[in-house]
């Protein structure tokens, strides 16, 4: 101080603040332009925000589609978020998505695939199905059954297990189930009404069988190639007496590989797949190969249906319609080397397709969905099939 007036000097630090904030202000914009941050994937389950379209007659509109995009790309986001997961789930052990539930011992379980979808909810029944949706489940898939049976088809209905149903001491403790039926449990029951109706229920198959090597990936919502041999092994042996001499599967027929990968869909979801979630992978691998050949890779055929097939001359099976979801991916290795032409139609919302029947002729047709699609699918028959609520 001098003259009572304080020095400027032990205050010169402070001039260039402003011009730094501004500067860490920009930069998310600058690396939305030019991309100079390290990129990390983060799959969301979700599409992304597309850039705004102006209208001149709807401003707002414009207004409210730049601020979605902005916060679906704006610039570290995958960074922020990798570094926000890699705290809470690493560090608090808990998610920091309502998408994923991490679980013990490195587990991790679907949690909100979608608003009407929810896991977590199914896992802990809170909403049974009522007897109205029972009762169209059970019209559908018996019209479907009686319309293939007329034309010397063979059905079968196949339910993937959740992880969570086949793992629940791994589940969180808060997520406990309330003391009633499942909604598997429920559909079965009423599919039982209908005498032998052919439903795979692999859920006591994979409990006998998750002793070893588990069947599902720990930081995927899918199951692995372990979980889908058993899956393909039940249903050869529910084919059995339709095909005298079908030649059961025999785990000794493939050989086994683990393979160091990173984690699956759940662990991208948080941005974690490379470090905290990098698992031991299962695979199997055929010990005698036979030629596959792709006639049609995936094409759409319909908004959000899929198609392919493939041929396998030396398979000693008839052909083989399959609708299904994603859960195919692990099950198509096993089945095209059985069935003689497989034609694989990839629909969420599984709805049948008599077109597809009378050109293929398939010898059965398979209809696949995860146990979770029970929260909120309703399936539907084409008017060729009659109408399921009148049934």
């Amino acid at each position: 101080m001098s003259n009572g007036v304080p020095r400027a000097g032990w205050t010169s630090w402070l001039r260039p603040l402003p011009l730094l904030f501004l500067l860490l202000v920009s930069l998310p914009l600058a690396d939305m332009v030019f991309r100079f941050a390290p990129q990390v994937t983060v799959r969301e389950k979700r599409r992304l925000a597309a850039p705004p379209r102006l209208e001149w007659r709807r401003p707002l509109e414009f207004l409210r589609q730049g601020d979605a995009y902005l916060r679906d790309h704006f610039g570290f986001r995958g960074l922020l978020v990798q570094g926000h997961s890699r705290i809470v789930a690493g560090g608090l052990k808990s998610s920091p998505s309502d998408k994923v539930v991490v679980g013990r011992r490195g587990w991790l379980f679907m949690g909100r695939e979608t608003e009407s979808r929810d896991e977590r909810e199914y896992f802990r029944r809170l909403r049974p199905f009522t007897p109205a949706e029972l009762q169209r489940w059970r019209l559908v898939l018996r019209q479907r059954r009686e319309w293939l049976q007329a034309r010397g088809v063979a059905y079968l209905f196949l339910v993937v297990p959740n992880k969570s149903t086949v793992y629940p001491e791994f589940v969180p403790a808060r997520f406990r189930p309330l003391p009633r039926p499942s909604r598997l449990d429920q559909l079965l029951a009423e599919l039982g009404r209908e005498g032998d109706f052919p439903v795979i229920d692999l859920r006591g198959r994979f409990q006998a069988a998750k002793g070893g090597w588990p069947l599902y990936s720990k930081t995927d919502s899918h199951w692995n190639d372990l979980g889908a041999f058993h899956a393909f092994a039940a249903i050869l042996e529910k084919l059995a007496p339709r095909f005298p001499g079908l030649r059961p599967p025999a785990l000794e027929q493939y050989a086994l590989r683990i393979q160091d990968r990173a984690g699956g869909d759940l662990a991208q979801m948080l941005g974690l797949q490379k470090r905290c979630y990098r698992e031991q992978r299962v695979r199997l691998q055929p010990r005698q190969r036979i030629e596959v050949r792709t006639l049609q890779a995936r094409k759409a055929i319909a908004p959000y249906i899929h198609q392919s097939i493939s041929e396998a001359p030396a398979a000693e099976l008839p052909p083989l319609l399959v609708v299904h979801d994603s859960f195919i991916h692990q099950l198509k290795p096993f089945l095209e080397t059985r069935f003689r032409r497989v034609v694989y139609v990839w629909d969420w919302g599984l709805h049948f397709f008599p077109g597809i029947v009378e050109r293929e002729r398939p010898a059965l047709v398979i209809d696949e969905i995860a146990e979770r699609m029970l929260c909120d699918l309703q399936p539907e028959n084409p008017p060729e099939l009659g109408n399921a609520a009148e049934g």
